[in-house]
């Protein structure tokens, strides 16, 4: 065999690849604009997991970013005139330009609130009963809803059968992300009283200083959200001041409080994908639920879908790295199955986010996805076997812990 010359030899190549020699270095190990951010305001850093006995019952404490309240309560910001709920497009374009959201009124009617609460609710208490529910720090989530009823389904499209104000929404994302823009989940998270808030991030991971959004929320409230029920924590107009930071090269400053948005059920909330946000706490004996729908711009996606293209005996014999570069390897909020990756930092053969079982199972006609629950669903249906169920097993058993399995206190019971 041919020598392999010196410079390719991986040692060799270690040593002259200290960081100070490296290209785009800067731009590749930048920690902005969120090292800034939680440097100058400290206050923001990720809340600790406690539970109820930490957060006890609702108080406004000024300054907190969690212990909040609503816009038109809060001493910095009920002056301004912040997004108030309309159907008049001028105004819903200038509240999402300059506070980076803006909330579309009766986007759903009353029925079709009560539809969808219906099946969320039955299918978070059937996911309960069956062993599979997914934890949050905030009480629980149903991944992957469009396998989980024809509502979803139609709800993804903005149909007016299920969302009556889906033209109007689909308008403002359009002019927002541009045309194509497709769909990166749709997630019904719901939180339980003694839930932690969850720490105020920026969806958006990308091109942070881009002068458009590359990505969009829709949040469409199912329950009445507010300060008391957990309305979701947002700093109004966020979305400018961190981009601003990024593409000036400057750190970000002190920033304004958050508020807990507030909107009544049927109202959807479109966020620009660069506002600092994160779900609040739910003070209530009674589940608060949010539908997230994600909307990004096309071409955030591989170019190969290597889900679909790569034949199993590739798959059977692939290496760790192969998987993980073919996206067989899941991160935090990005290409999860069924909800299972949530928690993942996409390390080489991380069993907390691999991916591959599932395309296995289904070459082989065995992939039993989770479909339609209900708490009265018989044995045979919630012992099914899910492949979701052996994968999560198959993590737990190399000492992983997934992010599943609530139990069946109910709905109404408080988080532990």
């Amino acid at each position: 065999m041919k020598k392999i010359p010196k410079e390719f030899d991986p040692a060799r190549i270690a040593a002259h690849a200290e960081s100070a020699q490296q290209i785009y270095r800067e731009e590749n190990n930048a920690k902005e604009p969120m090292a800034s951010v939680l440097a100058n305001n400290p206050e923001i850093y990720f809340v600790p997991p406690q539970r109820r006995s930490d957060w006890g019952k609702w108080e406004f404490k000024p300054g907190s970013y969690y212990d909040t309240t609503i816009g038109s309560q809060h001493p910095f910001w009920r002056e301004q005139d912040l997004p108030q709920p309309s159907k008049d497009i001028r105004r819903l374009r200038a509240d999402l330009l300059n506070w980076g959201y803006c909330k579309v009124e009766d986007a759903l009617s009353a029925e079709q609130v009560a539809t969808l609460r219906q099946r969320v609710l039955e299918q978070a208490e059937g996911e309960q009963l069956a062993g599979i529910a997914q934890r949050t720090p905030s009480g629980q989530n149903i991944n992957c809803c469009v396998n989980k009823g024809r509502c979803f389904e139609l709800f993804i499209e903005q149909h007016p059968s299920i969302a009556q104000g889906g033209p109007l929404v689909e308008q403002l994302v359009t002019e927002a992300l541009g045309p194509g823009w497709i769909c990166t989940s749709l997630i019904a998270a719901i939180s339980l009283q003694g839930g932690v808030p969850q720490a105020l991030h920026q969806d958006q991971n990308n091109n942070l200083d881009s002068r458009s959004p590359m990505s969009v929320n829709i949040l469409t409230a199912i329950t009445d959200v507010d300060e008391k029920t957990g309305g979701t924590l947002v700093i109004p107009g966020s979305h400018t001041v961190l981009a601003d930071a990024v593409r000036a090269g400057k750190p970000v400053g002190k920033l304004p409080p958050a508020i807990n948005m507030d909107a009544k059920a049927g109202t959807m909330v479109i966020t620009d994908g660069r506002l600092l946000h994160g779900t609040g706490i739910n003070h209530t004996d009674q589940p608060r639920i949010v539908m997230l729908n994600g909307m990004q711009k096309p071409w955030l996606r591989q170019q190969e879908n290597w889900m679909l293209s790569v034949r199993p005996e590739v798959l059977e014999r692939a290496s760790a790295k192969l998987l993980h570069r073919m996206g067989y390897q899941a991160t935090t909020g990005t290409q999860t199955n069924e909800g299972h990756g949530f928690g993942a930092v996409g390390k080489l053969d991380e069993a907390a986010g691999a991916l591959v079982d599932f395309r296995l199972a289904a070459d082989k006609g065995a992939y039993q996805r989770v479909g339609e629950l209900r708490p009265d669903a018989d044995g045979e249906m919630l012992n099914a076997p899910f492949t979701l169920r052996d994968v999560v097993g198959k993590a737990r058993a190399g000492g992983v812990s997934a992010p599943v399995g609530i139990g069946s206190k109910g709905l109404n019971a408080t988080a532990e």
